[in-house]
C-alpha cells in the first residue's frame, strides 16, 4: 500500500473531508487511467491507497499531495522482526529512525520508539546513527494503533485537488508560457479547458504534446479545443491595413481571442479564463494593452504568471515537464505580427478602431 500525506487540505475546516474525498477519487480516477487497479481510505490525516507501488509517481503528480511513501502496515510488534528481514544485505553508511505518532494514544512516544527500534538495528547491523544527514531513513507512522513502516518518501506537487475550485478556460500557445499558468491553476484546485488558435501543424502539434503532460496533473484528460487563428484575426487585420492602423494588430489579435475565449466559457460552464501573460514581456502585455484587452469579456482574466520573468517561468516548465516540449521544434513565426506595435494604447484610440472595424 502506499500512504499519502497532504497539507493545506488539513487547514479547511468543515470542508477539509470534502476536499480529502476529491483527492482520493482523484488519485483513483487517475490511476485507472494508467492502468493500475486501486481504492482508497482516508484516515487521520492520511490517505491510504491499494495500489502497486509503481503508481507512486504517478499519485506524487496529484495536485494536493505533499507526498507519498510505499509503506508495510504492521502490528507495532512485527516492525522489529519485518526490519531485521527487509534490511538484511543493506549497507548503509548511517542511518536514523523517524517517527510520527498520529495516534496519540498509542503508549509509546515518538522519541521512545527511535530509540527502541534503533537500538535494535544497531544490535543487528552495528551501523552508525546520524539524525542529521542519514544515508538510509526508516520511517514509522503511527495510525490507529498499527504501524506503517517505510524507505522512501517521494515529495508531491502540493496545492489543492483539481475540482474543489470549478472550471477554467485555458488560451493554450505553442510558448513555453501558458502551459505553465495551465498548470498553476491546476494545482489551486481548478479543472482546466483548453482553447488554442492554430497558426500551422508545428505549434498544433507542441499544444498537443502540452495537453498530454499537463493531463499527468489531472484525473482526466484535458479537453483541448482548436479554432484556426485566420478564422478570429485574418478579416481585421485585412480591414486594419486599409484604415493604415496595422501596428494595432497584436492589440486586436488579442482582443478577438478573448471575445472567442468567452464564447467558448460559456459553453463548458467555466467560471474564468486563464492566460501565460507576463507584465510587460511582449507588446499585447503591457498594462496598457492588457487594460484594454480585458474588455473582450465579462469574465475575469487569471494571469498567474503576471509577476514573474523568464527564469521563474522556466524553471516550473522544467520541474512540470513542458520544457523540453518547448525547445523540442522552433516555434512558428506569427505572421500577422507588424514591424511597429503600439505598446501604450489609449481607450479612445481603441474605442474608435473598434467603430471602424464594426466589432462590438
Amino acid at each position: 500500500m502506499l500512504l499519502v500525506r497532504y497539507g493545506e487540505i488539513g487547514l479547511k475546516g468543515k470542508n477539509r473531508s470534502a476536499f480529502e474525498e476529491t483527492l482520493a477519487k482523484n488519485i483513483e480516477k487517475k490511476l485507472k487511467r494508467y492502468g493500475f487497479r486501486s481504492h482508497t481510505k482516508i484516515v487521520r490525516g492520511r490517505i491510504f491507497v491499494y495500489a502497486s507501488e509503481k503508481s507512486a509517481n504517478l499519485i506524487s503528480r496529484c495536485p494536493g499531495v505533499v507526498s507519498v511513501s510505499p509503506a508495510k502496515e504492521l502490528e507495532y510488534e512485527e516492525v522489529e522482526p519485518y526490519l531485521i528481514s527487509s534490511l538484511k544485505g543493506l549497507k548503509p553508511s548511517s542511518f536514523a529512525v523517524h517517527t510520527q505518532r498520529l495516534d496519540k494514544n498509542f503508549p509509546k512516544t515518538s522519541p521512545e520508539i527511535n530509540a527502541e527500534i534503533g537500538e535494535r538495528i544497531v544490535r543487528e547491523f552495528g551501523w552508525k546513527v546520524d539524525l542529521n544527514n542519514p544515508d538510509l531513513v526508516v520511517g514509522i507512522e503511527i495510525i490507529n494503533s498499527k504501524a506503517y513502516v517505510f524507505f522512501e518518501t517521494l515529495p508531491g506537487i502540493g496545492g489543492l485537488p483539481v475540482g474543489t475550485a470549478g472550471k477554467l478556460l485555458l488560451l493554450l500557445s505553442p510558448g513555453m508560457d501558458s502551459p505553465v499558468a495551465g498548470y498553476m491553476m491546476m494545482r489551486r484546485g481548478a479543472v482546466i479547458y483548453a482553447l488554442h488558435f492554430s497558426q500551422g501543424p508545428v505549434g498544433e502539434k507542441k499544444v498537443r504534446r502540452y495537453v498530454k503532460a499537463l493531463s499527468e496533473y489531472s484525473p482526466r484528460e484535458i479537453n483541448l479545443m482548436i479554432i484556426p487563428h485566420t478564422a478570429v484575426l485574418d478579416k481585421y487585420r485585412k480591414m486594419l491595413k486599409t484604415i493604415k492602423r496595422d501596428e494595432w494588430t497584436c492589440v486586436l489579435c488579442k482582443y478577438l481571442m478573448l471575445k472567442e475565449a468567452d464564447k467558448i466559457a460559456k459553453k463548458v460552464g467555466a467560471l474564468g479564463i486563464v492566460t501565460g501573460d507576463s507584465l510587460g514581456q511582449v507588446a499585447s502585455q503591457t498594462l496598457h494593452n492588457m487594460m484594454l484587452e480585458t474588455r473582450a469579456t465579462d469574465y475575469p482574466i487569471y494571469r498567474p504568471l503576471i509577476g514573474m520573468d523568464k527564469v521563474d517561468i522556466e524553471r516550473i516548465a522544467k520541474e512540470i515537464g513542458t520544457y523540453d516540449i518547448f525547445i523540442s521544434e522552433k516555434e512558428e513565426e506569427c505572421p500577422f505580427r507588424p514591424r511597429h506595435v503600439v505598446t501604450r494604447s489609449k481607450p479612445e484610440k481603441f474605442e474608435e478602431i473598434l467603430k471602424k472595424l464594426e466589432i462590438s
